[in-house]
């Protein structure tokens, strides 16, 4: 019988990169762009059916009529879409971080990486997009106290609203639903720095009995109150401490990469188990970890068609762009389509919305993303440590 192949052994296969992750992530970012588009399309009400702190099990799930039940069997997918992507954060940004030891090396390359895609978008919305689309007066909009506060954005400080745009669309108001997890990324880094800074992240053992030990006690606070303690925010988002826990077992993953056994049955059951805890509502920080295992599996595969297909990463442009895109376009073409049902609606305005996310966030990737990343030569390289403890 072969043996089995570890996490470690398929990233030095791979020179210490994950195959799949660049297939993953833009698999990702694409469903959570479907998602949001179905939602702008068709307004927030469809399919809210869950209740925080309620698993819609028994007699409560005997009450759903049957598109609700089908909601409800594909929201663990939806769940799935930013815990993965903040397990996959942490796996990649913990590697950096041991390669480079200083912190001077490791956040100027986490700056370059986020800060001035975000900028632009930030500005272009604020002084582009809003003018265009806002229902106020030019003097009301740039006077407006919310005009202001969208600038919040680029250092974490989220707001979702600028003054008069989108009072009308399905998902009224709402300009970029995805700046939602800035707040979160910004702990996961502050959280990152201290790691750095006190040597824990070299201590592979005590890392890792840090993170046991906050998952079990989130399960043992879930137990307790779950209403307060539930990892579910409202209907598709996990909360923001969940995630930021998610970020760590993308840690704890890549620190035990040698310990971490990959096998496709293994991967199978993980994912059964997550869709089943999930549903459930129930031990969410286990079924966080089998997500983390799902992730780390898909990341160490191979898609080279993929690769060939696609050879930039457009994977943030698509999250800072594809939001205010979908509520543009529906903005603009809803009101033309008269009774015709939503759903051929959707069918219509997704694929435009594809298209011009694609666009900007190859011109994103073109002339912010790319060049700001080269500017990283320019940023002291020290030698890399060894991690002791292990």
């Amino acid at each position: 019988m072969a043996k089995l192949m570890t996490l470690d052994d398929a990233l030095k296969a791979n020179r210490g990169i994950g195959p799949g992750f660049h297939m993953l992530r833009h698999l990702l970012s694409i469903v959570i762009l479907l998602h949001h588009c179905r939602v702008a399309v068709f307004g927030l009400a469809v399919g809210d059916t869950y209740e925080k702190g309620v698993a819609l099990t028994g007699a409560a799930a005997s009450h759903l009529t049957r598109g609700q039940s089908v909601v409800e069997l594909l929201r663990p997918g939806l769940y799935a879409l930013a815990g993965m992507f903040f397990a996959l954060s942490g796996f990649l940004v913990v590697a950096s971080a041991i390669r480079n030891s200083s912190i001077k090396v490791f956040f100027g390359n986490r700056f370059l990486r986020i800060a001035p895609a975000l900028t632009i978008e930030v500005t272009l919305s604020a002084l582009v997009f809003g003018p265009f689309f806002t229902s106020f007066s030019l003097d009301q909009y740039f006077s407006d106290y919310h005009f202001f506060r969208y600038f919040g954005n680029i250092v974490g400080h989220v707001t979702f609203e600028l003054p008069g745009v989108f009072l009308n669309n399905p998902w009224p108001r709402m300009i970029n639903a995805n700046l939602w997890t800035l707040p979160a990324e910004f702990w996961c880094y502050l959280f990152m720095l201290i790691m750095m800074a006190t040597g824990v992240l070299l201590h592979r053992k005590r890392l890792t009995i840090a993170i046991f030990a906050s998952a079990v006690v989130a399960i043992g606070l879930a137990f307790y109150d779950p209403a307060l303690f539930s990892i579910r925010q409202d209907t598709t988002h996990f909360t923001e401490w969940y995630i930021v826990m998610m970020f760590f077992f993308g840690v704890l993953f890549y620190i035990n990469a040698s310990r971490i056994l990959l096998s496709r049955w293994l991967f199978l059951g993980a994912a059964a188990g997550y869709y089943t805890l999930t549903l459930m509502d129930q031990l969410g920080a286990l079924s966080g970890l089998l997500l983390t295992y799902c992730m780390v599996y898909i990341g160490m595969q191979s898609f080279p068609w993929f690769d060939r297909l696609l050879k930039r990463d457009l994977s943030y442009g698509i999250y800072l762009y594809g939001f205010p895109i979908t509520q543009a376009i529906v903005y603009l073409a809803l009101p033309h389509m008269g009774g015709a049902p939503r759903i051929l609606c959707f069918l219509v305005i997704f694929p435009l919305v594809l298209v011009l996310t694609g666009v900007f966030s190859t011109l994103s990737w073109d002339y912010i993303e790319k060049p700001a990343l080269s500017l990283r030569k320019h940023i002291l390289r020290e030698p890399r440590p060894k991690v002791v403890g292990a």
